[in-house]
C-alpha cells in the first residue's frame, strides 16, 4: 500500500508536470550546459471521508530579495522560496474558496472554519532552508552548495550564540537558532526568515495569517512531507519543538495552540531536485525563476526577481494591476478588500493600509505577541513598515 506521504508528494508533482514550461528549470548553456535545479513545495487537501487528495496550490523558487530591491508598493514578492511562493498561493485560494458555495469552510458566519473532515498537508521536495536542515547539511558538509561550509563554522560559532541569529548555514554547532536568507555566505543578506522558521510561525498561528484572520479561523498544517536530506529529529525540534517550548505557559487566544504536524519521509523523487541531477552526474545551476499555481488558475506564473518573468520593476512607482503577481501583499490585499465588502463591510468604512487593517485582526494579534515575547523567537525580523504602509490601489 502506498503510504500517505508518498502519495501527497506525488500529487503535488503530478499536478507540476501539468503545467507549462515556462519558468521551469531547464539546460543552460551551449558549449558547456548545466541543468538547473529547484525546490517543489506543494499544499494538498486531503478529505477524510474520502481519502482523497487535491493539490490546491505549490511554487517553486530557491530565491529571495535583499532590502535595495524590495518595493514600497507591495507590488512584488520578496521572498520567492518554495514553501513560500506555495503558501502565498495557498491564500488565494483560500479567499476565492470564501466565494465558492462548494468551500472547505462550514460555517456561514464570520469567522469561516475549516470543515473538520478537511486536512492540510504540506509537501517539499527539500528539507526546509535554516534549522531544519543544519543537521542534514551538517552531516553532508556539500561544499558545492555550502561554500567555506568549514571555515564559516569556527568563524562564527561565538557571535551565534550571542546574536540569537544568524546568517543561514552559519554556526552548525548552534541548534534552535532563527536564521535569515540565503545560506550562501557569498550573497547578499536579506530580511527573509528561514522557511523552517516560517513554517514554525505557521505552526504557531496558521498558514492564514493575520489578514485573512479577519475572515477564518487559524488553519494548522496536518503533516509536513519532506523528499532530499531529511531528518526526523531536526526537522522535528525546528517546526514542532521550538513552537512548544515557546508557547508552553502562555495562554493563547481562543483557536490558536501550538500545532504539531507529522514530520513523514517520502521516496518519490522530483526530477529537477539537487540531489536527483547530482546523482545524473550533471553539472548544475540553481534556477533562476520561480512558479507558482493555485486551484482556480489555467496556468501557473513564472517569477523572476519577485516579479512576473519579462515585465519591468520600476522602483518609483507601483506596477500596474495586470502586471502584478495575483500572490503579491497588494495583489492579495485587493482581493481580500473585494471579499471583505460583501462579507464584512462594516469594516471598510476606514480607508485602511495594508499594516493598519492586519492590525484589526485582534486575536491573530495577541497570539503573535505572545509568540514573539518567547526566547526561541524575540529576535524575529520583522518587515519594517515602511513596506506595508500602501493603500489598497498601491499608493504611499
Amino acid at each position: 500500500m502506498v503510504s500517505l506521504a508518498d502519495r501527497v508528494a506525488q500529487c503535488v508533482i503530478d499536478r507540476y508536470l501539468k503545467l507549462p514550461k515556462r519558468g521551469k528549470p531547464t539546460a543552460k548553456g551551449t558549449d558547456s550546459v548545466k541543468e538547473e535545479w529547484t525546490v517543489l513545495a506543494g499544499f494538498v487537501i486531503e478529505d477524510t471521508g474520502t481519502n482523497e487528495l487535491e493539490c490546491v496550490s505549490l511554487g517553486t523558487g530557491l530565491k529571495c530579495q535583499h532590502r535595495q530591491q524590495l518595493s514600497r508598493f507591495g507590488d512584488s514578492v520578496h521572498d520567492s522560496h518554495a514553501e513560500v511562493i506555495a503558501r502565498r498561493a495557498l491564500l488565494v485560494y483560500l479567499l476565492d474558496q470564501l466565494c465558492n458555495k462548494e468551500s472547505i469552510f462550514t460555517k456561514t458566519t464570520l469567522p469561516r472554519q475549516l470543515d473538520t473532515k478537511y486536512k492540510l498537508h504540506l509537501y517539499t521536495s527539500q528539507c526546509p532552508c535554516g534549522d531544519a536542515a543544519i543537521g542534514p547539511l551538517h552531516a553532508t558538509l556539500d561544499t558545492d552548495h555550502l561554500p567555506h561550509a568549514k571555515r564559516r563554522r569556527t568563524e562564527h560559532s561565538d557571535s551565534v550564540i550571542a546574536n540569537r541569529i544568524v546568517r543561514g548555514h552559519q554556526g552548525f554547532d548552534s541548534l534552535g537558532m532563527l536564521r535569515l536568507k540565503p545560506g550562501r555566505a557569498d550573497s547578499i543578506p536579506t530580511m527573509s526568515m528561514s522557511c523552517s522558521d516560517k513554517i514554525a510561525r505557521w505552526n504557531a498561528l496558521g498558514v492564514q495569517g493575520s489578514l485573512l484572520a479577519l475572515l477564518i479561523l487559524p488553519i494548522y498544517i496536518s503533516s509536513i512531507v519532506v523528499g532530499d536530506l531529511f531528518d526526523h529529529s531536526s526537522i522535528d525540534r525546528a517546526l514542532n519543538q521550538r513552537v512548544s517550548s515557546a508557547l508552553d505557559s502562555k495562554h493563547m487566544p481562543d483557536g490558536y495552540n501550538a500545532n504539531e504536524c507529522a514530520v513523514l519521509p517520502t521516496s518519490v523523487e522530483f526530477e529537477r531536485s539537487q540531489l536527483v541531477l547530482k546523482a545524473r552526474n550533471v553539472d548544475i545551476v540553481t534556477a533562476d525563476a520561480s512558479i507558482y499555481w493555485q486551484k482556480g488558475l489555467q496556468a501557473s506564473v513564472a517569477l523572476v526577481n519577485g516579479v512576473k518573468q519579462g515585465s519591468k520593476n520600476d522602483k518609483g512607482q507601483c506596477q500596474k494591476e495586470k502586471l502584478r503577481p495575483s500572490i503579491c501583499k497588494l495583489s492579495l490585499f485587493g482581493q481580500f478588500i473585494a471579499i471583505a465588502q460583501e462579507l464584512m463591510p462594516e469594516l471598510l468604512k476606514t480607508t485602511w493600509t495594508y499594516k493598519t487593517i492586519k492590525q484589526r485582526s485582534t486575536k491573530y494579534q495577541q497570539a503573535k505577541a505572545l509568540w514573539l515575547d518567547s526566547d526561541q523567537f524575540k529576535d524575529w525580523v520583522q518587515c519594517p513598515p515602511e513596506y506595508e504602509a500602501f493603500d489598497r490601489t498601491g499608493n504611499v
